[in-house]
């Protein structure tokens, strides 16, 4: 890669140095602050060599480079490309989004963050449809009972999850946040309803309402407490703001959610539902046939986020949904179909071996590997998942297939559809054939441009010139953490879980101690201390980042204890952070560990989710 060139591209196809406001970058992407997103083609700028993909969230129209990005981002301030509005602690100040792309970040900033809270519960409640079915378990008993009550649990505490994340996302306290959604929960205000639909408080009706497992009440009222916690903050004198401010708050926000928000949040979750009845009612099939058939388009502009209220509220109160699980089961197994229809006809090695994994993957229910590494890098694969994906939704819906639980939409997961007519699920599965015959027959039949092999892999002497120290030799890879071993593919970064960067793993921290995972010498050691590089003995490179977009904390909480250049061994300690302040501030500690150059090796092996220790296994490459 030519940094030069690649940054005067970026430069050009990002509108030139008038149209950037600024430029700040992290470990692996250049953030871009724009006066103008119009007329930029996302597209160009992803095919500029250099360049690995491109994200535009967050007021950031981020390019992702890989760990070039130092280099690149000098070039571009040379040519200058980097702006200099900042906000006042040193971040760069968000371009203001508009119409449609405000409401689809704000539902996802707001839903992203419990989804693993519904997933699991979700995941329960079809264990125990499976035990129930095959009579391996008691319905009577306090096994069925006390895991039943625990999956409740997510859905019945609904409105404090959403309060903590909707206070990020509005930009107040969450503590605040979640005590509006405990009050709601009230085992007193619960009690109250007993003695009719309307209580008044000095004189004031408040509608009495069950908001356990609602959605849209408790979003409303955390918005509104945004604005008065600044209202508040304005008019409390200083000497007596500590008591003052939280207690104004709740005098207001309290009658206010409990007479207004509340009651009209309900109505407006009470009508959605009633609108996803009906609908039902009169054509099932609609759903599950435009989910199934343009889920994929609707992943790569984030517009799924928009069903999320409706999918959400749909599961909590009526105990099953059908407005994205039915469609998107038969899109996730068309996604592997097509990818594995692929590593058959391919004679690229390299994009078999990327095929037949991603498809396996997309078959249990992770379709990013598969859609942007094969499907829409092909074109005609996508073509494919449409119509498979499409013609599977229509048979989910025909037959009314419902999901009973919150989670994935693959193979994995398929004791969600697990419910009290066991035809429910037998009709999931035939959606999920039919999905899969009509995608690989189509596929076969539309072929597709293969890529060449000088061009789609790299020739094994390339793979040994390339790998330095002592040759390509097996390196295994430890945890460079206590904590939660989960898949890659699970980390709320598309960038990270796509694959983009590279094969890895990634770690949920218990502590704020980091570890070497290998014996090798540190390449970089980022300015905010929240990533580093190591160059492995057998020239794996690993990319170490903790958090995510923990750059903006610009520093704050880590301490790095080695430096580029250093020589370190398994086990010597990396960095320092404060997990807890870090989480206070709202950012995930999620630590993803990846072999940024693991194409040029034969094999990555992941290790088994669950708990580990630093020092256990996670990879192995070769």
């Amino acid at each position: 890669m030519d940094a030069k060139v690649t940054a005067q591209k970026i430069l050009q196809e990002v509108g030139g140095e008038n149209n950037v406001k600024n430029l700040t970058h992290c470990v692996t992407r250049l953030r871009f602050s724009l006066r103008s997103t119009e007329g930029i083609d996302e597209k160009k700028v992803g095919e500029i060599p250099g360049v690995m993909g491109v994200v535009n969230k967050g007021g950031q129209f981020q390019v992702i480079i890989g760990q070039e990005v130092p280099v690149v981002y000098q070039e571009l301030q040379k040519l200058g490309g980097c702006g200099t509005d900042k906000a006042k602690d040193g971040i760069p100040q968000n371009e203001k989004k508009k119409g449609l792309n405000v409401l689809l970040d704000t539902i996802a900033g707001i839903f992203s963050p419990i989804m693993p809270i519904i997933a699991g519960a979700g995941m329960v409640k079809a264990l125990l449809s499976i035990l129930t079915l095959f009579s391996l378990i008691d319905k009577t008993g306090n096994t069925y009972y006390f895991l039943n009550f625990i999956a409740d649990a997510s859905y019945y505490f609904l409105p404090v999850f959403l309060a903590a994340s909707a206070a990020k996302k509005f930009g107040c306290s969450m503590q605040m946040a979640m005590l509006m959604g405990a009050v709601l929960l009230h085992p007193n205000l619960i009690a109250l309803k007993e003695t009719g639909d309307i209580v008044r408080v000095l004189g004031i009706p408040v509608r009495m309402v069950t908001y356990s497992s609602s959605v849209i009440p408790i979003i409303m009222i955390v918005f509104v407490l945004s604005y008065v916690e600044k209202f508040v903050e304005k008019i409390t004198p200083a000497v007596i703001k500590f008591i003052a401010r939280p207690l104004l708050t709740i005098l207001i926000m309290a009658p206010i959610g409990l007479v207004v928000l509340g009651p009209l949040g309900s109505i407006i979750g009470d009508g959605l539902v009633a609108f996803l009845l009906s609908v039902e009612k009169i054509a099932p099939w609609i759903l599950p046939t435009v989910i199934g058939a343009f889920m994929p388009f609707l992943v790569m502009t984030g517009m799924h986020y928009s069903l999320l209220p409706a999918y959400v509220n749909s599961l909590s109160a009526l105990g099953y949904e059908t407005v994205i699980g039915p469609g998107n089961l038969p899109s996730n197994i068309a996604q592997g179909a097509a990818a594995l229809c692929v590593a058959v006809k391919t004679k690229n090695r390299e994009l078999r071996q990327l095929s037949v994994s991603s498809g396996v993957t997309a078959l249990l229910g992770i379709t990013e590997p598969a859609l942007f590494g094969v499907n829409l890098r092909l074109r005609k694969p996508l073509i494919a998942t449409t119509i498979g994906g499409g013609i599977g939704g229509l048979y989910a819906g025909l037959t009314g297939v419902q999901r009973f639980g919150g989670g994935g939409a693959g193979l994995a997961a398929i004791g969600l559809y697990v419910g009290p007519d066991s035809r429910n699920v037998i009709n999931a599965l035939i959606a999920a054939f039919i999905a899969f015959v009509v995608t690989f027959a189509i596929q076969w039949r539309l072929g597709f441009e293969d890529v060449p092999e000088e061009s789609g892999a790299k020739e094994e002497t390339g793979v040994k010139e390339k790998s330095s120290g002592s040759g390509s030799h097996k390196l295994s890879i430890s945890s460079p953490l206590n904590g939660d071993l989960i898949p890659l593919s699970q980390v709320n970064d598309q960038v990270f879980s796509s694959g983009m960067l590279g094969i890895g793993v990634a770690v949920r921290p218990w502590e704020g101690k980091l570890y070497a995972p290998v014996n090798g010498t540190v390449a970089s050691v980022f300015d905010t201390g929240h990533a580093l590089g190591i160059v492995a003995e057998n020239g794996a490179e690993l990319l170490i980042h903790v958090g995510m977009d923990t750059v903006e904390l610009q520093g704050k909480y880590f301490k790095p204890h080695v430096k580029a250049g250093d020589r370190v061994k398994t086990g010597d300690m990396l960095l320092t952070f404060d997990k807890e302040a870090i989480e206070k501030e709202g950012y995930e500690t999620v630590t993803p560990v990846i072999v940024s150059n693991s194409t040029n090796h034969t094999a990555v092996c992941k290790g088994e989710p669950g708990m580990i220790k630093a020092g256990d296994l996670i990879m192995t490459v070769e």
